[in-house]
């Protein structure tokens, strides 16, 4: 689905305004009218800024306790996201915070379900089973594969054709791609979406002079491409298919 910011703590957005303490737990609502019936599975993007010290996250479904696995760890001071896949028939989840003062960020971008309501044409955001694929590389903005051998600028949007790279086909309705940003300028994030305006959401946060990559669920547009939008400076992109739904 387009990608839809659930949570953001530091503008209130789906729980209150402010900082986030240690050994806290922050509840994630999936909007109604996006459910499955009933929802397996959240696709969501978590990412934690600000934090005042070293620490860690964990994203849970709802009713179980907290695991002892961390979904994404943080230093002091440090924007930094992950992709987590938690399961809950309440369309409910929680994030643990294990330290340290920090801000919260979920972007949904899809959700899993154990009806086939991709086949309805009144279900509006399409979908499919998933097919895994062998890593393949489809976009090197430093050596010009997929788009040209330049890095991105800031505000800048590559399109990038999918359908056609190891059998995704027309019509695929989002791609999984393992998405690198490589030595940014100054501290920026990456946006990856498919049609329609850039919507506000995060998928790579990077700081200057970073490498850093990050899996993301990321829909098609109807031209077979998807879109990368680089927020500030200018960055190298990379983007290896690791599967697609149908």
């Amino acid at each position: 689905m387009v990608p839809t910011r659930v949570l953001d703590t530091r503008y209130g957005i789906g729980a209150p305004k402010g900082e986030v303490g240690p050994g806290s737990t922050t509840t994630v609502s999936v909007p109604k009218d996006v459910q499955g019936d009933p929802t397996i599975g959240a696709v969501l993007n978590v990412t934690v800024t600000g934090g005042t010290s070293s620490g860690y996250v964990t994203v849970a479904c709802d009713g179980t306790t907290p695991p002892t696995t961390s979904t994404l760890n943080y230093r002091a001071g440090q924007t930094v996201s992950n992709l987590a896949v938690p399961c809950a028939a309440s369309g409910i989840f929680h994030i643990y915070n294990s330290a340290g003062h920090v801000h919260l960020i979920a972007d949904l971008q899809g959700i899993y379900t154990n009806h086939q309501k991709y086949a309805d044409p009144d279900y509006p955001s399409g979908g499919g089973p998933f097919v895994g694929t062998k890593p393949t590389r489809f976009l090197d903005t430093r050596d010009g594969l997929g788009a040209p051998a330049k890095p991105v600028g800031a505000g800048g949007t590559l399109t990038v054709k999918v359908a056609g790279v190891d059998g995704v086909p027309m019509g695929a309705s989002a791609v999984l791609v393992n998405l690198t940003g490589v030595a940014p300028t100054v501290n920026t994030h990456l946006t990856a979406y498919g049609d329609g305006s850039l919507p506000n959401v995060s998928n790579d946060n990077l700081t200057a002079g970073q490498t850093r990559p990050v899996l993301a669920v990321v829909p098609v547009g109807a031209d077979g491409s998807i879109r990368i939008n680089n927020a500030l400076g200018s960055v190298d992109v990379v983007a290896d298919l690791e599967g697609y739904f149908g």
